[in-house]
């Protein structure tokens, strides 16, 4: 009972450490936008990393410390004790599973799951960026966490255009006319993330039609 309880909460943690990153691509699916959980939750992910190997240990313990000796009756014969086998196999599964919930973020892009390297939230585009505005994003832990403050910055009023790099921790948003920085800084914190480095620079004409599809790459 208590391997299958330790295993449990081994794929809890696991799940709950990759779901700033597994969430965007499982929500995207069932055509869900709202990602406040998976952002909320992306600053405990070492905690929850650090829950799901001390869970995967007495996992281990559990199935693999020895067995008191069976008890023998007056007439010689002992009773066997109860095989392990299924415990022991259902728990190097949960294992695999766990450690590829973890490390999501590593080996999704290299698989083609993961968002690109740059998302850009470019639709059709009615009015020409008055002005950029670049800075800094801290706390993606993963690509599919780009999704998270594009979605944020495009409800800033006079936001056309946004486009955010995990790579390079940067973002670039298009405006059309003077927008708050506060306001951009703000939407970033919505998502569960944190801004700096907020600046705005005119654009020239030759370049306000669009965002650059290649920022941060």
């Amino acid at each position: 009972m208590k391997g299958s309880t330790t295993q449990a909460g081994t794929l809890l943690a696991a799940f709950l450490a990759s779901l700033c990153c597994v969430g965007p691509m499982v929500l995207g699916v069932l055509g869900v936008s709202s990602l406040g959980l998976a952002a909320a939750i992306a600053p405990f992910r070492p905690w929850l990393l650090g829950l799901t190997g001390a869970f995967l240990v007495l996992a281990f313990y559990f199935a693999y410390r020895p067995q008191r000796m069976a008890d023998c009756g007056p007439d010689g014969t002992c009773s066997v004790p109860p095989s392990r086998r299924g415990q022991r196999i259902s728990l190097w599964i949960v294992t695999v599973l766990a450690l590829l919930m973890a490390t999501y973020p590593r080996w999704s892009a290299s698989a083609g799951l993961g968002a690109a390297t740059t998302v850009a939230s470019v639709g059709v585009q009615t009015e020409r960026a008055a002005a950029v505005v670049t800075l800094d994003v801290h706390g993606m832990t993963c690509s599919d966490c780009e999704q998270h403050v594009v979605d944020e910055l495009r409800r800033v009023p006079g936001v056309l255009n946004a486009s955010v790099s995990y790579a390079t921790e940067k973002a670039r948003v298009d405006v059309a006319k003077s927008v708050d920085l506060s306001a951009v800084s703000a939407a970033v914190d919505r998502a569960g993330y944190r801004a700096s480095n907020v600046r705005r620079a005119a654009v020239s004409a030759s370049s306000r039609a669009t965002v650059s599809p290649d920022f941060g790459r």
